[in-house]
């Protein structure tokens, strides 16, 4: 019997399209997922997938400008820095609430616990209570643009009785609900990394460039853990990486080679790793 397969894919800079082409080119080949899951951009196109959109609205969307402006879309900016100074704790640059209202009209206003063929989950992080949550309900749309609240650059998101913000800090790319599920067998990470470049020395550019690699740290470290958990339930992980330039945080341009570069990987990746194994 082929192994049951659940897809996780890792918070990145930008990276729902790269991992939206990784999704959609193992789909392509056959694979079929029972579980997808993801964290910050990971979760983005994880939820696009498991809502049963077809690959070619998933590639628009995420090579969209538009989409990337809903991120922004809904902050007073000056009157919102403004408040920030003086009335909120939780300061950021930027306000989500845009990206969570244009996803819910995308999705239909879907239900995380509605999702079976397959199953998703976001790993986000609750500043009320300092713990980190695997959301596995509650409103599809919320919980990608929760899972995504990157600190200092989006403020939190109200979800689930819950100020969300990245799932990133403590689940780059999250397994552990899937560790002890008995209907997952194989447990397949995609993460996206970038090709080194210059640090940008201009706010707000500086500011999600040490906060990016503020996230490898951990995020490393914490994998190191979680592969050495995974087998000691007897889960096998795989991981594959997609490497590429940064994205710009102004311009979408690139996005559409972003895509293909994720395709290109699935590709690579089927071959010379999993169908072998799919086979055996």
């Amino acid at each position: 019997m082929s192994p049951r397969i659940a897809i996780s894919l890792g918070a990145s800079f930008l990276g729902y399209a790269t991992h939206a082409g990784f999704l959609a080119r193992l789909h392509e080949l056959g694979v079929r997922p029972v579980a997808v899951g993801g964290s910050s951009a990971g979760a983005v196109a994880a939820g696009l997938y498991a809502a049963g959109l077809s690959s070619e609205v998933i590639r628009e969307t995420v090579c969209s400008p538009h989409f990337r402006r809903t991120f922004i879309r809904r902050t007073p900016w000056w009157t919102h820095y403004i408040h920030n100074t003086f009335n909120e704790r939780n300061i950021a640059v930027f306000n989500p609430e845009g990206a969570a209202e244009h996803l819910e009209t995308l999705l239909k206003n879907r239900q995380i616990e509605d999702l079976t063929q397959p199953s998703f989950l976001a790993a986000v992080s609750d500043l009320d209570s300092y713990r980190t949550h695997f959301l596995q309900k509650g409103s599809l749309a919320r919980a990608m643009v929760a899972s995504c609240c990157v600190p200092t650059i989006f403020a939190p998101l109200q979800h689930q009785g819950m100020t969300c913000f990245d799932g990133g800090i403590a689940h780059e790319a999250p397994i552990d609900p899937w560790l002890e599920d008995e209907k997952v067998d194989l447990i397949l990470m995609h993460r996206v990394n970038h090709t080194q470049s210059p640090a940008p020395k201009m706010f707000p550019f500086n500011l999600v460039h040490l906060t990016a690699r503020a996230h490898t740290c951990a995020g490393e470290q914490l994998l190191e853990y979680r592969l050495r958990l995974a087998e000691l339930h007897g889960k096998k992980v795989l991981i594959t990486d997609t490497t590429h330039e940064r994205p710009g945080l102004l311009s979408s341009a690139k996005m559409p080679s972003f895509y293909a570069a994720g395709a290109e990987q699935a590709e690579r990746f089927f071959h010379s790793t999993l169908k072998p194994l799919l086979e055996a």
